[in-house]
């Protein structure tokens, strides 16, 4: 997808999670708590940060650039931690649920941009970090993708990180979907270092896949909402709580492979990459 597409397509998804959330609010809360996609966030939220803190060794006062910054997960954390957050996304819409969630909660410290992770308008040699969480897999022309790896490199201070989670897995494997391009952490790799960046760390994410795959897929991601809360609600009383106890138990067998395990070689396995890179030229 070029440019106006993926504007486009995050549009689109900013709406669904925005009307997503009024009917949870409004309709939906008799609904199972669903432990593994809180799993997943609070895995992705401490392998994030503890990359940043212990390895980056990251402290405020700290200019961090927030790169496909989407409803404005990663902006929070960030922001509540360091002095300046700059936060871009090439959705409007995006921008726009940031800016609403930041208000909220009385966050002040973040400048929005729409902007092209591949087109950047931002200066050189200035921020500390640059967090890019998920956003080069949704480029799909390698050229573009080159591009943004390049500006990520320009616009890190010497000396500064450039943190990547991705679908990254170790060895080669051709998977395109309308949105998503799998590249292998070789080829990040390879992108990186011709940009002036050396890959100083990475850490495997998502060894528990196997445990995780039919509630993830089936129940947390892209599983029909509608019919789950109409079983939930209308048909079968104990279905919240069945799912609940299902994913519980799913969710702390995974915690141990993935906090303990992604550490060991038995990593070379998994699919996700936390890739962390550090500008030398």
């Amino acid at each position: 997808m070029k440019g106006n597409e993926l504007e486009k397509y995050w549009d689109c998804v900013a709406l669904e999670a925005k009307s997503e959330e009024i009917l949870r609010v409004r309709k939906w809360r008799k609904a199972a708590r669903n432990w593994l996609a809180e799993y997943a966030d609070k895995r992705s939220r401490d392998f994030v940060l503890n990359t940043v803190e212990d390895v980056v060794g990251l402290k405020s006062p700290a200019k961090v650039l927030d790169v496909g910054c989407g409803p404005g997960k990663w902006i929070k954390l960030f922001a509540r931690r360091y002095s300046a957050v700059t936060a871009i996304d090439i959705s409007p819409k995006m921008i726009m649920l940031a800016r609403e969630s930041l208000n909220k909660e009385k966050i002040a410290n973040v400048d929005f941009y729409i902007m092209d992770v591949s087109k950047l308008k931002l200066p050189s040699d200035t921020y500390d970090l640059v967090n890019c969480v998920t956003v080069l897999q949704h480029i799909l022309d390698d050229e573009e993708c080159k591009l943004a790896v390049k500006e990520m490199v320009r616009v890190a201070r010497l000396g500064g990180a450039i943190l990547l989670f991705e679908t990254a897995p170790g060895f080669v494997i051709k998977r395109r979907t309308p949105h998503v391009r799998v590249r292998s952490m070789k080829h990040y790799i390879t992108e990186f270092k011709k940009a002036k960046a050396d890959l100083i760390y990475w850490r495997a994410v998502d060894l528990s896949l196997p445990i995780t795959f039919f509630g993830l897929k089936g129940y947390a991601a892209s599983f029909n909402r509608k019919v789950y809360y109409f079983l939930a609600e209308k048909m079968i009383p104990f279905f919240p709580e069945f799912f609940s106890l299902v994913s519980k138990m799913a969710a702390l067998l995974a915690e141990p492979i993935d906090y303990k395990l992604g550490r060991t070689p038995l990593g070379l396995l998994s699919f996700g990459r936390i890739m962390l890179f550090k500008k030398n030229a």
